[in-house]
């Protein structure tokens, strides 16, 4: 064995066996102490986000996993489970998301459009309209079928692409479920994907 790879490994072993002492001695105490079980649950949530370490499968805290984060106005601020902002700032950041967006809810009516440019043109005279009347004949089934799919849990997106005045755009259909599973709308979300076409054709010359 290499002298200088063993004494590397040995330094290691000893820096995590260090490591270990401080977080069973130091570490965990303090925040067995100081964290409040709300803080805890928190933990436990964001740590579904990541992939296990030194074991196969993040270990089940029902009530954690199952409570609903709190969602409310306060302060001219929109409260949500995973951050707040005021309704200017939110304005911003769904106007700035690069796709045309659409909201239809549970009852069929459009709710929502972002603002700006659109390919597919969408007047605000159509809020609070029933989606099926802003859709020409021939395309209406198709829309209520996937409306229908949604509703009834058999799909949660459907995808459409096609070209058109001259770009190619993928149209994205996805069912808008609540934390419960729930069917509350369903968002079209439209996006030119040239740039896509482009940065591959690039990879293969």
């Amino acid at each position: 064995m290499d002298a200088d790879w063993k004494e590397t490994y040995l330094n290691t072993i000893q820096r995590a066996q260090e490591m270990i002492y401080k977080e069973n001695n130091i570490l965990f105490p303090l925040c067995a102490e100081n964290f409040t079980k709300d803080e805890w649950e928190q933990i436990y949530k964001d740590s579904l986000g990541y992939e296990p370490c030194l074991m196969d499968t993040i270990p089940v805290w029902e009530e954690a996993r199952t409570k609903q984060g709190e969602m409310k106005l306060q302060d001219q601020e929109i409260i949500l489970p995973s951050g707040h902002m005021n309704p200017k700032q939110l304005q911003a950041l769904l106007n700035t998301i690069p796709m045309e967006i659409s909201f239809v809810d549970e009852q069929n009516i459009n709710r929502y459009f972002n603002e700006g440019y659109k390919l597919f043109k969408r007047p605000n005279m159509a809020i609070d309209r029933e989606v099926f009347s802003c859709h020409p004949p021939k395309i209406e089934p198709m829309v209520r079928k996937i409306i229908d799919d949604f509703r009834n849990g058999r799909k949660d997106s459907v995808d459409v692409w096609m070209e058109k005045m001259g770009k190619t755009v993928l149209v994205r259909y996805m069912a808008i479920r609540d934390a419960n599973g729930d069917y509350v709308g369903t968002g079209e979300f439209v996006q030119e994907m040239d740039f896509a076409k482009e940065h591959f054709l690039k990879q293969t010359k």
